[in-house]
């Protein structure tokens, strides 16, 4: 077994030598695509489960309320800086658009109605990136912090109605992790991007003087696109 991760070992560091990514090398592009949140919810729905219960204990027993992700879209801008050969630092302006989460009620197994929760906000996650394969192919990791800054406010829609709601947080704080991949074409290369992300603190709202956690993130976002380095 020693042997084995030895050879592997050496493979792996003969094939990083080989397609170096070198230091002093800039690189820029864009990127699009979906995200798919595992949104948490927080406070909200426990307070709308209160909020039946106070009203009629007997059918909010027969009431089920649930949580289910949404879809959102994904613009990215960055810029990165190889540090050392194959280690890059990476800066993103990352637009995601209406992002968060569905409350579906259903009574008895037959559907009440839906409510959506979104809103966007601008990303700018600081990432280190190491290249294990850099030309023709690309193929590596990266990860670092982020900061969140809502774009505006909130909306909750549903039940015929559509409303905006303000946003306490100025922003909150997270990490992103993944992995990325891309093949060489023309002056630049085309690429792609999985990654996680994960927020620390959650969305807030005020009503009156009680403050309410209406959205941490879990999402997981899939974009590809195009650049070029010199």
């Amino acid at each position: 077994m020693k042997k084995r991760l030895v050879v592997i070992f050496v493979l792996l560091m003969v094939v990083t030598g080989l397609f170096a990514q070198q230091a002093g090398q800039f690189s820029v592009g864009s990127r699009l695509g979906p995200s798919f949140g595992f949104n948490n919810s927080g406070d909200f729905v426990d307070l709308l489960k209160l909020t039946l219960i106070a009203e009629d204990p007997f059918l909010a027993n027969m009431i089920s309320i649930s949580n289910e992700r949404l879809t959102n879209f994904n613009f990215v801008l960055y810029g990165a800086y190889t540090i050392i050969d194959n280690l890059s630092l990476q800066a993103e302006l990352n637009f995601m658009i209406n992002q968060g989460y569905k409350i579906e009620t259903t009574m008895l197994g037959l559907s009440l109605g839906s409510t959506k929760i979104t809103y966007s906000s601008l990303d700018i996650p600081i990432l280190l990136k190491y290249t294990f394969v850099n030309n023709p192919a690309l193929f590596g990791i990266l990860a670092g912090p982020h900061i969140s800054i809502p774009l505006g406010k909130a909306k909750i829609s549903g039940f015929g109605m559509s409303e905006k709601f303000n946003i306490e947080n100025f922003a909150t704080f997270g990490l992103t992790a993944g992995i990325f991949g891309g093949y060489q074409i023309g002056p630049g290369r085309i690429l792609a991007d999985l990654r996680f992300v994960f927020d620390f603190n959650a969305l807030e709202e005020k009503e009156e003087v009680i403050t309410i956690e209406f959205m941490k993130r879990r999402a997981l976002s899939l974009t590809a696109g195009y650049e070029i380095s010199f």
